[in-house]
């Protein structure tokens, strides 16, 4: 329409974000040197926020076209999508290919770790910006953070921008989300522009797009900026619609007076003759916008003062540890073996599996059933009362044990979230009804609950939560995440306190849950007769834990009597009835003695 009547190709105010026309105010150049920085530093996340139209989209674009060939992008622009399938939208971004159909969030992680270590291998990175990231779910960023855990010893696979409006701010604050928050390496919030930025805005536009003339004067430049407030976007939609409007009236030059009219036009506004009335609302709208980023700059100094704020870089630290092979643990022969449905641990006392029918609160007393438990256990919500700008550390802590601890416990909801976070799922809070290790199954995990010491602990090899009752007399739950012969790592909400055994001790009640994930076999129990893919699971195990490589066809492998003799030879190894019946308890022991890239453990293989 305008575009031969001004003598240009296309539109200079497009609010399509082309980077050709970026402008960098000095807060977008503070903004993008922080992405940079972020993309730079490798690992964690790094944040960008700013109100609706700053120019978020646009610094992104900008970034992603100056990223060199050997980083890998996934940019993802929806965000309301469940944890599934925003990991599922990722690998598609990055052409990682995964089963057609797929439902299982560790199957696909599985396929993404797999794409970067071997990006890794080869000298790439991999990026991933998430735009609106205002609109994740918990539980999506709480998947997202779990992702940034994929990693090797030296490195993390995974960095992660996310931009948004300040609604993200407030909700990277909740403590919910406050282990998120801990791995944020840089963030910047973008304000709008400046009366003189929002000049050479215009100007910077109009001759990008070949306009070399003044179009706008400089009395409508002033009016422009009160306007707008400076957001580039409102000051694109202003600029065009008087741009149209110069054209409609045969008028080369924009003054005040036509910007005032089509702003009211924008707002709907009616042109009155009472100028008084129309200039009235005008001056009500700028104090009332002076007066909100007086109150915002009062609170920042505010929120300062109080040391609330959370620097600009902190350095975060992966949460769980790095999971490693497990080494099966041997017993003497003549150690008491136990039933299919009952362990007894080596050297230790004999410890009570038992199902937890009702895990709401680990009992204090042990449960006299003895039948193995395998009810799953579902994800809580991660809060986290250790301050947002301490990263995860692992550190000893000084004086009494118990008064060191009763400041940084939280309820069981938060351990039975970490230790979801170490099997790199996300524990469901949609229903409050249902116990953990219910919860448990929605993930594909279950849950053994028992009593014991901490070679119980040794003997499952599993990241726990255990119970501690402390002097004021109160219940708590912690996860153990790491183990040797002296002593013990518990994460306290992305804090990791190394403390030494005898002194968690006798704060110990005993009490302890451990997570395994179960194989999906089709019979209960797997034995002599049997033939096809519960066979080929069991011997696949004993290979893995032998050392040994056997020639079988997944689809035809009987269970035949050199099968049975190495089912018994591991369940003496293990403590359990030798009769070479691939039972619950034993299917429970093969999955323990053998670790993935997925797995925690709680001892490394050399201890």
């Amino acid at each position: 329409m305008f575009h031969e009547y001004f003598g240009i190709a296309e539109d200079p105010f497009s609010i399509t974000p082309d980077t050709r026309y970026l402008f960098l105010s000095e807060r977008h150049r503070n903004a993008f040197a922080h992405l940079l920085y972020g993309v730079a530093e490798g690992g964690g996340f790094v944040q960008l926020t700013g109100e609706v139209g700053t120019g978020k989209t646009l610094l992104c674009r900008n970034l992603l076209a100056q990223l060199p060939n050997e980083v890998n992008v996934a940019l993802i622009f929806n965000p309301r999508l469940t944890p599934l399938e925003l990991v599922a939208s990722i690998c598609d971004e990055l052409k990682v290919l995964y089963p057609i159909g797929c439902t299982s969030i560790k199957e696909i992680v599985d396929f993404l770790n797999a794409f970067l270590l071997e990006s890794h291998q080869q000298g790439r990175r991999t990026v991933v910006v998430i735009d609106e990231a205002q609109n994740l779910s918990y539980e999506a960023l709480e998947q997202v953070r779990l992702l940034t855990n994929l990693e090797t010893e030296k490195q993390k696979l995974l960095q992660i921008i996310l931009v948004g409006q300040p609604e993200l701010k407030s909700l990277l604050e909740q403590p919910e989300l406050r282990q998120l928050a801990q791995r944020i390496t840089a963030r910047y919030h973008l304000t709008p522009l400046s009366a003189k930025e929002t000049r050479d805005y215009v100007q910077h536009r109009l001759k990008v797009a070949g306009l070399g003339n003044e179009l706008f004067n400089p009395g409508a430049l002033r009016a422009l900026y009160r306007l707008t407030g400076g957001v580039p976007r409102l000051v694109n939609v202003l600029c065009n619609r008087a741009m149209m409007a110069a054209y409609g009236t045969d008028t080369r030059t924009i003054n005040a007076r036509l910007l005032r009219r089509v702003s009211n036009e924008l707002a709907g506004m009616e042109e009155t003759k009472h100028s008084g009335l129309r200039w009235g609302w005008v001056v009500a709208v700028a104090v009332v916008f002076g007066l909100g980023l007086l109150a915002i700059q009062q609170a920042e100094r505010l929120e300062r003062w109080l040391g609330r704020t959370v620097p600009a870089v902190v350095s975060a630290e992966r949460e769980a540890p790095q999971p490693e092979a497990v080494t099966p643990v041997t017993v003497d022969p003549a150690t008491p073996v136990a039933a299919e449905d009952e362990v007894v641990l080596p050297s230790a006392p004999a410890a009570e599996i038992v199902p937890v029918t009702e895990p709401a609160v680990i009992p204090a007393e042990p449960v006299d059933d003895p039948v193995a438990a395998e009810t799953p256990i579902e994800k809580p919500a991660m809060p986290m009362d250790s301050p947002t700008d301490v990263p995860p550390t692992e550190t000893q802590p000084e004086g009494d044990s118990s008064l060191s601890l009763m400041g940084l416990l939280g309820n069981q909801n938060n351990a039975f979230a970490t230790l979801f976070g170490y099997w790199q799922s996300v524990y469901p809070m949609d229903d409050d009804t249902r116990s953990a290790c219910e919860r448990a199954e929605q993930v594909g995990l279950s849950c053994i609950y028992g009593r014991g010491d901490w070679q119980n602990l040794a003997y499952y090899n599993r990241p726990a939560v255990i119970e501690l009752l402390l002097d004021d007399g109160h219940r708590y739950h912690v996860v153990v995440s790491a183990l040797d012969e002296s002593r013990v790592t518990l994460d306290l909400e992305a804090r990791r306190l190394l403390f030494s055994r005898d002194e968690i001790e006798p704060l110990w009640t005993g009490s302890y849950i451990v997570l395994w994930r179960p194989p999906n076999l089709t019979d209960e129990s797997v034995s002599i007769g049997n033939r096809g893919r519960d066979v080929a699971w069991v011997i696949s195990m004993l290979d893995r834990i032998e050392g040994v490589l056997t020639e079988y066809d997944p689809n035809d492998v009987r269970f035949n009597r050199a099968l049975k003799e190495r089912v018994i030879r591991f369940q003496q190894s293990q403590g359990l009835v030798s009769d070479g019946i691939v039972g619950k308890k034993t299917i429970i022991m093969l999955s323990v003695a053998v670790s993935d890239s997925t797995t925690p453990v709680l001892r490394r293989s050399e201890s």
